[in-house]
């Protein structure tokens, strides 16, 4: 669809000759009956032929056609016959009004004719806007939408464009790159990008250029730049102002997905500090406590000498456990790192629940020593296609948070039962339960519930991190009876005959 509406037949002289075409046939029309027809009816035969010129052709095509039809109605209608010469009054007049007529006619239908073109025009153009802007509103990636403004653009006019944006402050052809090293065409463009106005072609800065250039023009900078280089010729100025018109919608899309980047990088950055900020509190909390424990018990042993032997044991035990939990919390935020990161490698195995759980158990005896840990699980369940090491940190980290959360002395529930082709595992225990609303948050980093306590906040998060990289979903949920039940999938597997014997 190229756009234009002051091109016409008559511009490029057809609608002259069919001007001259139109007089002849009426007059070939009209001779044969010359005899029967009175003056004024071969004249309306030219009035006919007259507006289709000015209809089809435009005003100057009429206007000849008028002075071509007086003149041949008054050869070939009027006496004497084939001359130029009028004899009665009468047929003055008739040849007079057919003259004015003919031209004031054919002025009023071009006129309409012009209006109907300007107006098809403008509904054309409105349409290309518009299903440009649609498809541009659709779209949030810079490089699509490049494409269709380029695409838009070449169809309506007959021309090629060329889209130019800044690197480093310097203007680049992306559509056509070997025009970066055209020196015309990248003064022209680095010309419009700098000023924020026209250049090139047909304009009064570098006219020498191939290409008529237009600024992106956002709200705050220049964007980019649109050129177009027509195929004949220069640009109308209706062809110009359209290419205005698509630079601004162009420039008003292209400023929505820098605002829209920008916007999702001021996000992410302020998650970023907002992170920090909570890592930041949660550690420098959670090293304290222990960290002023140990300098304590430290700080005693140093200073009175006449401390019993059990005071020091008590002393020294209370360091290595404040030592365990430290090295706990360090280990989390390591393992942390990795999932965030993305380094994260699983080494997977064959592994048998009762090994992957007994290892759990033997981890965590020192805080399930007020507990009673029930395991449920049937020991012919399929064995597991997964890094052993990491889920035995999935299970460390729920037993923990099972023994943290659990009065002294209630149980805690280990089962396993096959659900397909995965094995559901679940820990349960006795406690305070999980309030409603913070199923899914309990596995947000540093989110540490509406209950009192230490921790970290990252035991969850480690553990739903390292069931994902298993492919495999960790759920919490309120336990009937009272409690908090923890489940998550894994993939099972047939593992090999050597290993069920070595496991038998």
């Amino acid at each position: 669809m190229k756009l234009s509406f002051k091109h016409d037949l008559g511009s490029d002289g057809k609608g002259y000759w069919f001007a001259l075409l139109v007089c002849a046939a009426t007059t070939a029309i009209g001779l044969p009956f010359r005899t029967s027809l009175d003056p004024e009816n071969a004249a309306m035969l030219y009035l006919v032929g007259i507006a289709l010129a000015a209809a089809y052709c435009g005003r100057a095509s009429s206007t000849l056609a008028a002075i071509t039809s007086a003149a041949a109605y008054n050869f070939f209608f009027t006496q004497p016959y084939y001359s130029f010469w009028i004899d009665s009054y009468r047929d003055m007049v008739a040849t007079v009004l057919l003259l004015v007529t003919s031209i004031i006619m054919g002025s009023l239908a071009a006129r309409l004719r012009a209006q109907s073109r300007f107006f098809q025009y403008k509904e054309q153009t409105t349409s290309a806007l518009y299903a440009m802007t649609r498809e541009l509103a659709s779209s949030r990636v810079q490089d699509n939408m490049l494409s269709a403004i380029r695409f838009h653009a070449e169809d309506m006019f007959d021309g090629t464009a060329t889209l130019w944006l800044a690197q480093d402050g310097e203007i680049h052809c992306i559509t056509q790159p070997e025009l970066t090293d055209d020196l015309k065409e990248k003064s022209a463009a680095q010309f419009c990008y700098e000023h924020a106005q026209s250049a090139g072609l047909d304009t009064p800065t570098l006219a020498g250029a191939r290409g008529f250039y237009l600024p992106f023009k956002g709200s705050v900078e220049v964007l980019g730049v649109l050129g177009f280089m027509p195929k004949i010729g220069v640009l109308q100025s209706d062809e110009k102002t359209q290419l205005e018109a698509v630079a601004s919608v162009a420039a008003s899309a292209l400023e929505r997905v820098s605002v829209a980047e920008l916007a999702e990088r001021r996000k992410v950055e302020a998650e970023g500090e907002k992170m920090r900020n909570a890592l930041l509190s949660c550690v420098s909390h959670d090293l304290r406590t222990p960290l002023a424990s140990i300098k304590g018990a430290i700080s005693s042993m140093m200073i009175d000498n006449t401390l019993s032997a059990d005071s020091r044991m008590e002393l020294l035990t209370s360091v290595h456990n404040e030592t365990t939990r430290l090295e706990r919390i360090v280990s989390n935020l390591l393992d942390v790192t990795l999932l965030e990161s993305g380094r994260l490698r699983l080494k997977k195995d064959y592994y048998f629940m009762s090994e992957l759980v007994g290892n759990a158990l033997q981890h965590t005896k020192e805080l399930l020593k007020e507990h009673s840990v029930e395991c449920a699980f049937d020991e012919e369940i399929p064995a597991l296609w997964v890094d052993g090491v990491l889920i035995e940190q999935v299970l460390v980290n729920l037993l923990e948070n099972a023994a943290k959360y659990s009065p002294p002395d209630s149980p805690i529930l280990i089962d396993a039962w096959t659900e397909e082709d995965n094995i559901r595992i679940i820990v349960a225990d006795r406690g305070s339960g999980i309030h409603s609303g913070d199923e899914q948050k309990l596995f947000d980093k540093f989110y540490r519930g509406t209950q009192s306590g230490q921790g970290s906040g990252l035991g969850l998060a480690i553990c739903r991190g390292i069931i994902e990289a298993h492919d495999g979903k960790i759920t919490a949920r309120k336990r009937e009876g009272g409690g908090a039940v923890f489940s998550f999938l894994l993939p099972a597997a047939h593992a090999p005959d050597v290993i069920n014997e070595a496991a038998a």
